[in-house]
């Protein structure tokens, strides 16, 4: 079983344990001894602390015909210091569709101040509160508390009714800051089924019990009597609570902080209410799923229609291709070339825009640009499909079910010659078949007539880079030599990023002057920088002056190694996702500098990762003329689960010292 399988559940309504007992919060009662803080999660570092987070969300019969979504929330926080003060600012979403939106009410907040022993309220105005246009679904009501310093202690509560009751309201019980307390609690009537979907470490307190409750259901048409429901049955009420729940800080080689906090998600899958009603699934699958999207207007349609006005651009672009790997190839550079992106991520057009529109002005969102690959590759007679994944700063999507909130970008699989290929001509200096590592995020889903689930995984991708220095004794009491350097293809995609800005010269310059002794880069050269398929080839003359100083200090790693450990912390709760497998190899021949003798030089050494996973080794071989060294990292894997951080740290350790060592190299009394 994967970590990831690990930490996502698919979990039915369930109890554990109990080994402590819920809280009850409420509203305004603060007292002079909420504001010291006795926390094993609290530390000198800690900027603010959630001394309680308690939510709930329940169901119940509404007057227009229906049920109603009613969710309710107290938040108290103490500011401990000014780096705090983010948590005094607060944003509420609010849903809205058509004409109706969701009402926000008994909204309240108070800030308290402990004055001469005394709590001091200061009450937020109700003026205070703005709203404000988010996008084209959502609002935000957002204020900021008053009267707020060092030491505060904040407090709000809100009640929200939503008549949309498929977005029950996920729950976070970790985040930035140390939460103290943290309670949800959920009340769902037998009539709907929820999937529920939990992830994280921290283990939750769990307590479930069922009780017979009756829901009245009312519909007032104008002037005439009002239709009235009564309806019984069984409502499960879940609660979910924990105490001293630490912060989770994101730390180096993460995907995103949010697919490993402790939280839990809700999606309506069925609902079925007492005969003659029929029970509906609404969830559905991923067959049903893609049919939808295959006749959707902004987005099926428009790559299944004929498209006949793209004919004579199709035939010009392809003209002279021989193969369908030629046609794809051409089809894929004329669009990434020659179409820019104006958004980088969803997966539907927006409306009222067309395919033909998109080729007209020559730019549009990601799923138009994708979208159009995919028309213009099926116009010339090439099997392309579209893919949904969920990229790593969106957090993963659950190859369980058809989440489609879970999604937030398309690229284009095509097949050819007989392999499945994946392109996306919205990364500008992407070659064909080349991803960003950022879409290597785990589950896909291909929308086609039988629909696939595929797997982008970082374990796929492999990042080879290889380097070469040849020196030798000049006439100036220096080295002088080569360098030359086969880049890592995702290493080669950020240095033509650089170069799109800036010349090889002005960007060798600033490598120049990182030495401690006089460098020089002469007879620059770049291969295949425009030939996006390929890694680049980096070469340059490279020249150092000693000034005959009576001790060097030289470090043979030059600017490849790895002069720091990336992994800081002394422990980690969640796995380190790294972005692909790496293939380092650095090679060093050198002369002993003329008049100089080595004093001080590294030893060799050999260092595995969990046996078979990973090698370092930096093997150093001299005589009074001649050094040889060789650094080869080998990471085999790209995802390590949090018991193997302590073992990824020394071995990265291991690799930062050894970089980091310098050879001494002493002059020659005459």
């Amino acid at each position: 079983m994967t970590t990831r399988l690990k930490i996502i559940l698919v979990l039915c309504l369930f109890s554990t344990t109990i080994t402590a007992q819920k809280k009850e919060i409420k509203f305004g009662k603060i007292t002079a001894e909420d504001f010291t803080i006795n926390s094993p999660v609290v530390d000198s570092n800690t900027n603010a602390v959630i001394l309680a987070d308690v939510g709930s969300s329940e169901i119940d019969g509404n007057n227009k015909g229906w049920f109603s979504l009613i969710h309710k929330r107290i938040r108290r926080v103490k500011l401990l210091n000014k780096k705090g003060f983010d948590e005094a600012t607060v944003v509420i979403p609010l849903y809205k569709s058509g004409g109706d939106e969701e009402k926000l009410d008994d909204l309240k907040a108070v800030t308290y101040n402990l004055e001469g022993g005394n709590v001091v309220q200061t009450k937020l105005d109700a003026k205070s509160v703005f709203k404000e246009k988010y996008d084209k679904n959502y609002d935000v009501k957002k204020f900021t508390f008053p009267n707020i310093k060092e030491g505060s202690i904040i407090e709000y509560t809100y009640r929200i009714e939503s008549e949309w009751i498929q977005f029950l309201r996920s729950w976070e019980f970790q985040g930035d800051y140390p939460r103290l307390y943290t309670q949800y609690t959920t009340r769902i009537p037998e009539f709907f089924v929820y999937v529920f979907l939990s992830q994280g470490y921290f283990p939750l307190k769990n307590e479930k019990k069922d009780k017979f409750k009756s829901y009245v259901v009312s519909n007032s048409e104008g002037a005439g009597a009002t239709e009235r429901h009564d309806l019984s049955g069984y409502e499960t009420e879940n609660i979910w609570y924990a105490y001293d729940v630490p912060a989770l800080k994101e730390e180096p080689f993460t995907s995103t902080i949010d697919n490993h906090i402790s939280k839990i998600d809700f999606q309506i899958s069925r609902i079925q209410l007492p005969p003659p009603n029929v029970p509906k699934d609404v969830l559905g699958n991923w067959a049903k799923v893609s049919d939808e999207l295959l006749k959707h207007e902004q987005f099926g349609i428009e790559i299944t229609r004929p498209n006949i006005w793209l004919e004579d651009d199709v035939k010009n672009i392809i003209a002279g291709a021989t193969t369908d790997f030629e046609k794809a190839h051409r089809i894929y550079d004329f669009v990434r070339d020659n179409i820019s992106v104006t958004k980088s991520t969803g997966y539907i057009l927006p409306d009222n825009t067309t395919l033909r529109d998109v080729f007209k002005r020559k730019n549009g969102s990601l799923a138009e640009v994708n979208l159009l690959l995919i028309a213009m590759l099926r116009h010339a007679k090439l099997q392309a499909d579209p893919v949904l994944i969920s990229t790593k700063n969106h957090g993963w999507a659950h190859s369980f079910y058809p989440l489609m909130s879970k999604y937030n970008y398309v690229l284009c699989r095509a097949f050819i010659n007989g392999k499945h290929v994946y392109l996306d001509p919205s990364q500008k200096r992407m070659g064909f078949g080349r991803l960003s590592p950022e879409l290597y995020n785990g589950s896909g889903f291909v929308v086609k007539t039988a629909p696939d689930q595929i797997l982008l995984e970082a374990d796929s991708l492999k990042e080879s880079k290889s380097t070469l220095i040849f020196l030798v004794s000049n006439d100036k009491k220096g080295l002088m030599g080569s360098f030359s350097s086969t880049l890592g293809y995702y290493e080669s995609t950020g240095l033509r990023e650089k170069l799109a800005k800036t010349t090889l010269d002005d960007f060798l310059k600033d490598a120049e002057k990182a030495y401690s002794f006089p460098m020089k880069f002469e007879d620059k050269k770049i291969d295949s920088l425009n030939k996006l398929d390929f890694p680049l080839a980096l070469k340059y003359k490279m020249s150092m002056n000693f000034d005959e100083e009576e001790i060097i200090y030289f470090n043979p790693m030059f600017s490849e190694g790895t002069k720091t450990n990336p992994f800081t912390s002394a422990e980690r709760k969640y796995p380190v996702e790294m972005p692909f497998k790496m293939a380092e190899i650095y090679v060093l021949n050198m002369e002993v500098p003329k008049g100089y003798t080595i004093d001080e030089i590294p030893k060799s050494v050999r260092v595995k990762l969990n046996d078979n996973e990973g090698v370092f080794e930096y093997i150093v071989n001299a005589t009074a003329e001649r050094i040889m060294l060789q650094s080869k990292i080998d990471i085999k894997k790209a995802n390590f689960a949090a018991e193997d951080y302590q073992t990824l740290r020394d071995f990265f350790g291991h690799i930062a010292k050894k970089h980091s060592e310098q050879i001494v190299f002493k002059k020659i009394k005459q």
